[in-house]
């Protein structure tokens, strides 16, 4: 005779503090018609949050953008992207650091002069963003419905999304001044958030990011 006997196993989630130490979240965010920089390209400091940060010895880093959203303020009832002062669709943008990778690469066919060749630009940290539009009212109590109604749903207009791969290997970001770049991956041209009916191309958009951020040691 078997007798068989079925035992309920707790199981403990152990967290290796010195590890956790290592992650770091680091969200940024831009107003284009309050700064004096915009048009896809802005500029940040990225102060080292603690010792490890800063240390020598974490030269590199992993990186991924787990967030990314794109809007226009309550003022603007026509949001549109535009790369190069050209109005058009986006269903997709790249971001962009200027932290040394030899792990990225992407490539664009747009001319006939590059055709079955393609243009690459290697290096560097890139992520490519996959966007939603979603609805975040108008501002002012008004919902998107009721901004249709009116004639103006573009206020209400948010464009987001986030990286689903993997972490990219990187140089150590910390304790620099950072150029963060919304680039059209067609085109290979920043790209911004302007009022369709303006036509100055002024970069009118609201910019937020989350990256997160782990340390890997040099050896």
């Amino acid at each position: 005779m078997s007798i068989y006997i079925i035992m309920s196993l707790n199981t403990v989630n152990v967290i290796a503090i010195d590890e956790e130490k290592l992650k770091f979240r680091v969200s940024v965010s831009f107003d284009a018609n309050l700064i004096a920089q915009g048009q896809g390209t802005y500029k940040f400091l990225l102060p080292a949050p603690t010792n490890i940060a800063n240390s020598d010895h974490y030269n590199q880093c992993t990186i991924k953008c787990n967030g990314f959203a794109a809007y226009c303020g309550a003022v603007v009832g026509d949001p549109v992207w535009t790369s190069s002062n050209i109005l058009h669709k986006s269903a997709a943008l790249e971001i962009t650091l200027d932290i040394p990778s030899s792990q990225t690469s992407r490539t664009t066919n747009v001319l006939a002069a590059t055709n079955l060749v393609g243009n690459t630009d290697l290096g560097g940290y890139k992520e490519m963003i996959f966007l939603d539009c979603i609805s975040i009212g108008g501002g002012n109590g008004v919902d998107y419905a009721l901004a249709n109604a009116a004639g103006g749903g573009g206020i209400a207009a948010c464009w987001r999304g986030k990286s689903d791969t993997q972490p990219i290997l990187c140089g150590n970001p910390f304790g620099k001044s950072l150029t963060i770049r919304n680039v059209d991956p067609i085109i290979d041209a920043p790209l911004w958030l302007q009022a369709m009916g303006a036509a100055n191309g002024a970069d009118l958009g609201l910019y937020i990011y989350q990256f997160d951020i782990v340390m890997v040691p040099n050896n």
